[in-house]
């Protein structure tokens, strides 16, 4: 059987001429490399399995930045309506005075996360929004867990997974395409994690604060599950991992000839439109994820615009 461990085959890969395999070998070849990647996964996942409390707390940062923001906004609303009192020589209600006195003595403990029973927080300080997620159902928290062990375990054998990915792809590459996807891989992750920074940072933190914002507590309480939480973070997170690699496509585009930068330059009204379109389907349907969201790829297709006009002259070299 042809392997790429062949000493005749690795030569074949580092010149023009690519080894021949049959399509047996190619389905063996896959086969190995799956094994490989799903046998890291596990073992990561087996890993990472008893550090549930530190994990979740990393998962549910987002939740947390946005409470915080949420709390002060509160603690100022008391500490005006006690300001107030004062100044017209009226006393405070019962209920606003032991509000104010809990969150004077306790705001910060409570907000370096130091402070126990977080469940009697919206007892204790009159400020609605729950401190912890919650789980609607006996097995929401293990399922989302498990999830949740799951995506740590793929991004902690991405580089394993990612080598045996491109060792089975890279077989059937001549040496300048690998060139190619060794000088814009770098690129690619770089612009992933930015993008996935940047959803779990801002995005998910101020879309969470607009949707509790616009929630009249009186007649609509915010309570937010633990898998409805992780399924919105996964999502934007990974959308925005994704939208990051806007200016790679186009350059991709461009050097391949099906889109030069003239085009983009042409059409960049239409272009902006359709980023819109997309951050609006993409994102929860309130304007401030959505502007999130659009703000970054419209940067990054201005990005974009520079690279293609930057790499247009060797674009038309090679087409010549």
């Amino acid at each position: 059987m042809v392997t790429l461990d062949d000493p005749n085959v690795r030569a074949a890969l580092d010149g023009d001429e690519l080894p021949r395999m049959s399509f047996g070998d190619h389905l063996d070849e896959l086969r190995s490399r799956l094994v490989k990647s799903l046998l890291a996964i596990a073992l990561v996942v087996v890993g990472v399995m008893p550090f549930k409390d530190a994990v979740q707390e990393i998962i549910i940062a987002p939740y947390r930045v946005q409470w915080r923001i949420g709390f002060l906004g509160h603690i100022d609303n008391l500490e005006t309506k006690a300001a107030a009192a004062t100044a017209t020589g009226s006393a405070l209600d019962e209920d606003t005075e032991r509000f104010v006195t809990y969150c004077r003595k306790h705001k910060d403990a409570i907000l370096a996360g130091k402070k126990e029973y977080s469940h009697l927080f919206p007892v204790n300080t009159g400020y609605p929004l729950p401190y912890s997620l919650y789980a609607t159902g006996g097995l929401e928290d293990v399922m989302s867990w498990m999830w949740a062990a799951l995506v740590f375990a793929l991004v902690l054998a991405s580089p394993i997974v990612v080598w045996q990915l491109w060792a089975f792809i890279g077989a059937g590459l001549y040496a300048h395409e690998r060139a190619v996807f060794y000088r814009y891989f770098p690129f690619m992750l770089v612009l992933m994690g930015a993008g996935v920074s940047f959803g779990y940072f801002a995005v998910l933190p101020y879309s969470l604060g607009f949707l509790v914002s616009m929630m009249n507590p009186d007649q609509v309480n915010a309570i937010f599950g633990i898998g409805q939480f992780l399924t919105l973070e996964f999502a934007m997170t990974g959308a925005m991992g994704l939208v990051f690699q806007l200016p790679l496509v186009m350059l991709a585009l461009q050097r391949i000839g099906i889109t030069p930068h003239e085009w983009y330059l042409k059409n960049w009204r239409m272009t902006i439109l359709i980023i819109f379109i997309v951050a609006a389907v993409v994102t929860p349907p309130e304007p401030v994820s959505m502007l999130l969201m659009a703000g970054p790829m419209v940067l990054l297709f201005g990005l974009g615009l520079l690279l293609t006009r930057w790499q247009r002259p060797a674009v038309a070299k090679v087409l010549a």
